[in-house]
């Protein structure tokens, strides 16, 4: 009976998170006429859900939810980088306040819940990180030690992609500072303290790491990134979730955002 309840889970998660990455790839490719409508679906079959399952339609609510939000995101983003498009590095920096309208529909949703999102908080640096999987693992380091570490290795892995010697370097720290200082806050108030504390809540903390993890994975197709690169940031977004659900809370995750932002910027992936 256990082995068939924990296989029930897991399909209803493997069936949950499909369905969530399809939503978020639809509301970045699809027409945004074909976007708002699947979102005014899933309201719809969240509804009629509740009467079978809260969870499940709560989970149907919140990928209306992310649909809504890319829409509004999207389009004020754009406006954003068209009103300073002389400044190509401000634009895109600057862009990234647009989150904040992705961040509204989820944030609305969740004054109606009865419970204030579980990762909404400061968070703890001296709570244990395992190895090799986060959540558990061999042994354990400090989750202040494994940002240090963290940090320590990304950084010498990018010091060989990043031109030390170009002629715009300073410039160019000065719009990854301004980038990742915007990005990193407000995509995780969105994916880790408002989405992931969700499904967690209503599935679990592995259930919910897996689907929060492979949907900002695939979020980054907007962005350019080609889609085997996606899912390589679907694994650390899963990695990231690991970081908020053991630190019970959100300023180590997005120390962590930041520093790969920096990199990311000053390496050309962005800009």
């Amino acid at each position: 009976m256990l082995h068939k309840k924990i296989s029930g889970e897991w399909t209803a998660c493997l069936l949950l998170m499909v369905i969530t990455v399809i939503t978020i790839i639809g509301a970045q490719m699809a027409a945004p006429g074909m976007a708002w409508l699947w979102g005014l679906g899933l309201i719809l079959a969240g509804n009629a859900l509740r009467n079978a399952s809260e969870e499940l339609g709560r989970a149907a609510i919140t990928a209306a939810c992310i649909t809504f939000g890319y829409r509004m995101y999207s389009a004020l983003g754009d406006y954003i980088k068209e009103w300073l498009a002389d400044d190509m590095g401000l634009a895109v920096g600057l862009s990234r306040l647009s989150l904040i309208a992705f961040i509204l529909p989820v944030a609305i949703f969740s004054c109606f819940q009865k419970s204030k999102p579980r990762y909404m908080a400061v968070g703890k640096w001296s709570n244990p990180i395992y190895f090799p999987w986060i959540m558990r693992g061999l042994y354990k380091e400090p989750i202040w030690r494994f940002i240090l570490i963290f940090t320590a290795v990304t950084g010498a892995v990018f010091a060989f992609l990043i031109d030390w010697g170009q002629p715009g370097l300073i410039a160019l720290i000065g719009y990854a500072l301004l980038f990742a200082s915007i990005n990193a806050v407000l995509e995780e108030l969105l994916w880790r303290g408002y989405i992931l504390s969700r499904l967690t809540e209503d599935f679990g903390e592995i259930q919910g790491l897996v689907i929060a993890g492979a949907a900002f994975g695939f979020y980054h197709l907007h962005l350019g990134f080609p889609w085997i690169v996606c899912l390589l940031f679907s694994f650390f977004g899963m990695m990231m979730s690991g970081v908020a659900i053991r630190s019970q809370g959100l300023a180590p995750v997005i120390t962590m955002h930041f520093v790969m932002n920096m990199w990311f910027v000053l390496s050309g992936m962005i800009l």
